[in-house]
C-alpha cells in the first residue's frame, strides 16, 4: 500500500462526521445481526462466517459505493440456505430485516460525501421508510407461514388477495413519499 491510500484512509477517518460513523457502525452491526440470527436458528456458531462477515463489512463501511456490500449479503444470503433453509422460523424475519437495515444504511452512507450530513428530515423520512419495509417484510413473512402450516390444499384465491394487499400497501406508501 502506498503512502497516498494510507493518507486517503487516515483522511476518512478524521473528516467523518458523527453522523457517518454511525452509519459506519450499523453499516458493520447489521450484518453480524444477520449472520447471528442465522447461527441462533441452526444452533451453530460459525466464527469464521462472522469474522469474514465482520472484515468485509467493515469495508464496506469505509468505502459504502463499492461493490464489497454485495459480497456481504451473498455470504450471508450462502450461509443462510446452507445452514438453515427454512421459512418458518422467527430467525428468518430477524435475519431479512438485519440485511435490509445493512442495505439501507450503505446506500445512504454512499449518497453523501466524507464529512457531509443529512438534514433530520431526510434521516427521518429514510428511517420511517425503512421501518415501513421491514414491516412488510415480517407480515409478509407472516403470511408465507401462516399458509405453510394450514392443512387444506394450496388456495389461489388467497394467495392473490395476500399478493395483492402486499403490493397495494407498498404502491399506497410509495405514492405518499413521493409527494
Amino acid at each position: 500500500m502506498n503512502r497516498l491510500k494510507i493518507q486517503n484512509l487516515i483522511d476518512l477517518f478524521i473528516e467523518a462526521s458523527p453522523q457517518q460513523w454511525l452509519f459506519r457502525t450499523l453499516a458493520v452491526a447489521t450484518p453480524l445481526g444477520a449472520m447471528l440470527a442465522t447461527s441462533a436458528a441452526n444452533q451453530q456458531l460459525w466464527l469464521v462466517g462472522l469474522a469474514i462477515v465482520t472484515g468485509l463489512a467493515a469495508v464496506s463501511a469505509l468505502v459504502p459505493d463499492s461493490d464489497v456490500a454485495l459480497i456481504v449479503v451473498i455470504v450471508v444470503v450462502w450461509r443462510w440456505l446452507a445452514a438453515v433453509d427454512s421459512i418458518d422460523t422467527p430467525w428468518l424475519p430477524v435475519a431479512a430485516v438485519c440485511l435490509l437495515g445493512y442495505h439501507s444504511v450503505t446506500a445512504l452512507a454512499a449518497s453523501i460525501p466524507n464529512g457531509g450530513e443529512l438534514e433530520r428530515d431526510t434521516t427521518i423520512k429514510w428511517l420511517v421508510q425503512t421501518a415501513l419495509i421491514g414491516a412488510m417484510t415480517v407480515g409478509t413473512w407472516g403470511l408465507v407461514v401462516m399458509f405453510d402450516r394450514r392443512d387444506a390444499d394450496g388456495n389461489i384465491v388467497l394467495s392473490l388477495l395476500a399478493l395483492a394487499l402486499v403490493s397495494g400497501a407498498a404502491l399506497t406508501i410509495r405514492s405518499r413519499s413521493l409527494t
